[in-house]
């Protein structure tokens, strides 16, 4: 397989890829890509680019972080090194990145989104969440080792910070006791020890250690006797500290290496995520598609564009080569088009088949090709004494020796740069060398013998680029059955050349001009004419198809008005029915009662003849009796009848046991939960919460979670009347901190914030201040 990258600037597509890249493995990964050439794998890659570029439309960018390449850490743990706290931090914020990753892909399983093309890369990810919990167990995200790291630790440290105060209290002491002999009061730093500022009359007579001395030999900094002992057993400790942390590193490590086959798995399989990941954003800057892919050799293109030339500027070209028209023959004016047809053809059939998706309509086609040949432009080698002819013909040498089936052959000015008439027989040559083999070939010339030997060979398509003569600019667009011409005298007619020159021109041209060009010439006039009426009758048949559609939107409108007036018609039935029914039971209800006179008795069945029921259902008219279930009306309830009174039950239901009447109450074989709905008011209050914190940790948090956790804490603080607030975001990637500011800038709550000091954390820390 050979394929013309350089020429096709295919080189620089895969750069502009590579910017998306985020870390310099993938990088190398998109420069080394390569066309495939068979014709499944082709489309599982495009399927693979084309479903990533769906999720991140949808759910945005996977959370890589830059350079999270860690493959020489990995390494490292493989050996048995033991990493350091950098190292280790690294190694926890690539396990992060992967936790959130996989978080990504069950956010999409929930939404229900498809990703069954890279579903691979989900299963191969290997949680690590129990290594994350177990690097934060010992160290905190700014790699200071926690004292709960290890017993040994925390007592070293105890054991130091009771030190440091007894030290303290010592020097604050001398402060007071010896203040005639010190210059001032207070404790300096020299070569890493305590020292006091001792007047030089007293140096010598004040016991301790001198370690340095002011530049005009007033002050004596002096590290008393008194904490010598004390400094000396500190400095034990903080060795004894850092063998206890180096102990607490090779735990860790040890722990890693366990899982660093799996931590390698996870890097490969993110790897591959991040090459699609910059392939589908590559796509979304040059808004591309998948394209139907085959082996047959049949392209076609459907307003296909450059991918390199400015979208402002570009205009998209539509061709089409299969097994009857292998070759297309275009011709016309300089800047017509003609060597950006080529471009565009060669380096979209280059981008398919390497998996990447191609700026043209979906509707278009591209075709497997086991290598792309280009003799492009003019590339004259003055190192190698080559002339532009003969630059081409090296190339073309090449082309002709290697031809085979299924490759695609792009040539530009076929034959140019050498004398009219040998050159158009060279080119015939070599087409008719070429005609034999299974291969798709676009040909630009300028040669009338070219146009007229294309229309005697039934598999080449005569072509031209359009070309407005009258503003002198190219249209960009390809006229199929029609040969173009170069227009050379026209144009140098409307730049203002010398009219005598151009009638002297024209007689040469009208000599040459023989009656076979004429008839062409004739022939390709009335397809012109021919054309234009298909296109008119296209437009209106386009009409007519839009008009049939927008009759089928209107019956499909009134079918859904008429269903929904049916539908309104049968609720409003059903309701009535109900209705019916309702007042129906109640009238049962009335009438299972004992003791009624005649006259209301026939006043009911007045009034149940007025529902249109011939009689009362028999299963809904049974005299209530203890022991039944029943549906309490007014309380919305289930309960059990109890006991008979007079003409009343009581009836038992939950925790109570009420007398009703028998109208209140529905019999029913088994009972009837349905959820008691009660309505109140909402009342506005403002909550108090008593065990309020004053901090807020958001480390670990991810970025879109910040906002929502600050503004609950923020207005928390607010209601319990707090005048300050301390939120640790911690140093990391800056992304939390970054997110913490952002909401406090706009917040109405808060007055002013800064960096925590020292002691209080730093720029690990925001302290703000509430209005």
């Amino acid at each position: 397989m050979s394929y013309a990258f350089k020429a096709l600037e295919f080189d620089v597509v895969l750069t502009r890829i590579s910017k998306y890249a985020m870390c310099q493995t993938t990088v190398q990964n998109i420069i080394n890509l390569v066309p495939l050439d068979d014709l499944e794998t082709v489309k599982v890659e495009i399927q693979k680019t084309k479903q990533t570029l769906d999720l991140i439309a949808r759910m945005g960018s996977f959370p890589f972080i830059e350079d999270y390449d860690i493959d020489d850490l990995f390494n490292a743990i493989t050996i048995g090194q033991t990493l350091s706290i950098k190292d280790i931090l690294s190694v926890r914020l690539f396990m992060v990145m992967t936790r959130d990753i996989l978080n990504q892909f069950k956010e999409m399983t929930r939404n229900k989104m498809n990703f069954d093309s890279i579903k691979y890369i989900h299963e191969r990810l290997f949680p690590t969440d129990h290594l994350i919990s177990l690097i934060d167990s010992k160290i905190d995200p700014d790699g200071i080792v926690l004292d709960s790291a290890s017993e040994a630790l925390m007592t070293i440290r105890k054991q130091q910070r009771r030190l440091e105060q007894q030290r303290r209290e010592i020097l604050n002491s001398l402060l007071q006791k010896r203040a005639s002999q010190l210059n001032e009061q207070m404790i300096v730093m020299r070569n890493n020890r305590y020292c006091l500022p001792v007047k030089a009359d007293y140096k010598h007579t004040f016991k301790g250690i001198i370690h340095d001395e002011s530049s005009s030999g007033t002050t004596a900094f002096i590290e008393p006797i008194e904490t010598i002992e004390k400094t000396v057993e500190l400095e034990r400790l903080m060795f004894a500290e850092q063998q206890e942390i180096i102990k607490i590193l090779e735990e860790i490590s040890g722990e890693l290496k366990i899982d660093v086959d799996a931590l390698k798995g996870n890097l490969d399989a993110l790897l591959v995520l991040d090459l699609l990941q910059s392939k589908a954003k590559y796509a979304l800057e040059i808004d591309a598609y998948a394209v139907s892919m085959n082996d047959q050799g049949l392209i076609r293109l459907i307003d296909a564009r450059h991918p390199l030339i400015d979208p402002k500027m570009v205009v998209p070209i539509s061709l089409e080569l299969n097994e009857i028209k292998r070759t297309i023959l275009i011709s016309g004016p300089n800047t017509g088009g003609k060597t950006v047809a080529l471009k565009t053809t060669g380096l979209l059939s280059l981008m398919a088949q390497s998996g990447l998706l191609v700026p043209m309509k979906s509707e278009g086609e591209l075709s497997i090709f086991k290598g792309v040949y280009a003799d492009i432009g003019d590339e004259q080698s003055i190192l190698q004494s080559l002339s532009t002819f003969s630059s081409h013909m090296k190339k073309i040498k090449h082309i002709v020796d290697i031809a085979s089936d299924d490759i695609l052959v792009l040539m530009d000015e076929l034959g140019s740069g050498t004398d009219p008439q040998e050159g158009s027989a060279l080119a015939m040559g070599i087409l008719d060398y070429l005609e034999p083999f299974n291969l798709r070939m676009i040909v630009t010339t300028h040669y009338s013998e070219l146009k007229v030997y294309a229309y005697t060979h039934p598999h080449i398509a005569n072509a031209s680029v359009a070309f407005d003569i009258d503003t002198l600019k190219p249209l960009y667009r390809i006229n199929y059955g029609i040969s173009g011409s170069s227009n050379a005298l026209y144009i140098a007619k409307k730049l203002g050349l010398s009219e005598q020159v151009i009638r002297l021109a024209q007689g040469y041209s009208s000599l040459k001009e023989n009656d076979l060009t004429k008839s062409i010439k004739a022939f390709e006039d009335e397809s012109l004419i021919v054309k234009q009426k298909e296109a008119e009758l296209s437009k209106e048949l386009l009409h007519i198809e839009m008009l049939r559609k927008e009759y089928e939107q209107k019956i499909d409108t009134l079918e859904a008005e008429k269903d929904a007036i049916i539908a309104k018609t049968k609720a409003q039935a059903d309701k009535k029915m109900k209705a019916n029914l309702e007042k129906a039971q109640e009238l049962i209800d009335i009438l299972s009662m004992k003791d009624l006179k005649d006259h209301e008795v026939a006043q009911i069945k007045y009034e149940f003849k007025q529902l249109d029921f011939d009689d009362v259902p028999k299963e809904i008219a049974r005299d209530l009796k203890v022991g039944d279930h029943v549906f309490i009306k007014s309380y919305d309830q289930n309960g059990v009848i109890t006991q008979k009174i007079k003409n009343q039950f009581k009836v038992k239901f939950g925790m109570f046991e009420l007398l009703f009447d028998a109208k209140d109450l529905k019999p029913t074989d088994e009972p009837i939960i349905r959820p008691r709905t009660v309505k109140s008011k909402p009342i506005e209050t403002k909550t108090v919460v008593s065990d309020v914190k004053m901090e807020l940790d958001l480390r670990g948090y991810r970025f879109e979670d910040v906002k929502e956790e600050l503004e609950k804490f923020l207005d928390t603080a607010v209601l319990n009347h707090m005048r300050s607030v301390r939120i640790i975001h911690g140093f990391g990637t800056g992304a939390v901190r970054k997110a913490v500011y952002d909401v406090i800038k706009s917040s109405p709550y808060v007055g002013s914030y800064r960096y925590g000091g020292e002691g209080e954390g730093l720029n690990g820390v925001t302290i703000i201040s509430l209005k």
